[in-house]
């Protein structure tokens, strides 16, 4: 057999090049279009997001508010009526526009997609899990903004700080007069994003000046959202104790909070334990520490009351002097009459 010349044998390698060049420039476009479809998919047909973190994501993309709606479609007329009404409506492509919405059902008919039905393939079983786990971020998600009537609605900023609660009419009857409405808080949301803008730029001391104005104006019940900005200002405050201790202490109050509400109030127990027990923690602050603890392990599990006038004393005994010492000791006492 003869043998091929150099200069075929050079075409040949240049053609195996080319389909190998073409083979990678088609996995790349490939990657493309499912990265492009894994996104689109985020969102519903309405161009609503499933859940607030994902919105969060997109938000700092986009630099656009975010605004979260609570339904119960089928069991709640006044949310099936906005649902159609204006949701529904292909207007509702201007409040996409102007807002990453939210939107979280808790519907019957919702929480039976988190069930599969009975003999359900792989591919059923594997959405109803999804459901299941998105239900749970919004139930969670619901009680941090102590969402107690649907419909309801909450306008956050671009950083997922919360900005205020819009005030349901039933005048809404298009997507144009609920931009109408949601326009009238835009001062709010102004204000708390120059705040948050304030603490992401200028210098550490700015910064940190910054981030305890955001923290002080905000709602204790809405703190939760600031978890970014105080793990920030931990940071920020190093060779700060007092500074330091706050929003350790803030930190602290955002886990326990997040894990009281989702149903597990000992590991809530046991996020104020770490705290108090840490050596560097100032004195108000690991007072404070220790009487969380032994609030929330009394309500957790009453039968330890031992352990909760341990966590109790040793809360006294961190600032015996402090105006909260007497209080505590009151606490302790009821315990021991009763």
């Amino acid at each position: 057999m003869p043998r091929a010349s150099r200069t075929s044998s050079r075409a040949g390698r240049a053609g195996e090049t080319d389909v190998k060049v073409k083979k990678i420039f088609m996995r790349i476009v490939l990657a493309a279009v499912f990265l492009s479809s894994c996104s689109r998919i985020q969102t519903d047909d309405s161009g609503c997001f499933r859940d607030f973190e994902t919105a969060v994501r997109s938000s700092k993309k986009t630099a656009l508010d975010i605004l979260v709606i609570a339904t119960m479609e089928g069991d709640d007329q006044q949310s099936s009526q906005f649902l159609r009404d204006v949701v529904r409506s292909p207007d509702f492509r201007y409040v996409t526009d102007n807002y990453s919405v939210v939107l979280m059902d808790f519907s019957n008919r919702s929480f039976d997609s988190t069930v599969p039905p009975e003999g359900a393939d792989r591919k059923s079983k594997r959405i109803a899990r999804r459901n299941e786990a998105v239900m749970k971020k919004n139930a969670l998600t619901s009680k941090l903004l102590n969402i107690s009537v649907t419909p309801s609605f909450c306008l956050m900023t671009k950083d997922g700080c919360f900005a205020a609660n819009v005030e349901f009419t039933d005048e809404l009857s298009n997507p144009h007069d609920f931009l109408t409405l949601l326009s009238g808080y835009g001062g709010q949301c102004e204000a708390v994003n120059a705040l948050a803008a304030s603490a992401k730029r200028g210098s550490s001391r700015a910064r940190l000046e910054a981030i305890n104005e955001l923290y002080d104006s905000t709602e204790a019940i809405y703190r939760p959202f600031l978890r970014g900005f105080v793990e920030d200002a931990i940071k920020l405050s190093s060779g700060n104790a007092e500074q330091s201790g706050k929003f350790l202490m803030a930190r602290a109050d955002i886990s326990g909070t997040e894990y009281f509400l989702g149903g597990n109030a000992l590991a809530a127990v046991d996020v104020y334990v770490r705290l108090a027990k840490k050596k560097s923690l100032a004195a108000q602050y690991r007072q404070q520490a220790w009487y969380m603890a032994g609030y929330l392990l009394a309500l957790a599990d009453s039968s330890q009351y031992e352990t909760v006038l341990l966590y109790l004393s040793n809360a006294v005994q961190s600032a015996p002097d402090s105006e909260d010492a007497q209080a505590i000791r009151n606490a302790i006492n009821q315990i021991l009459g009763a």
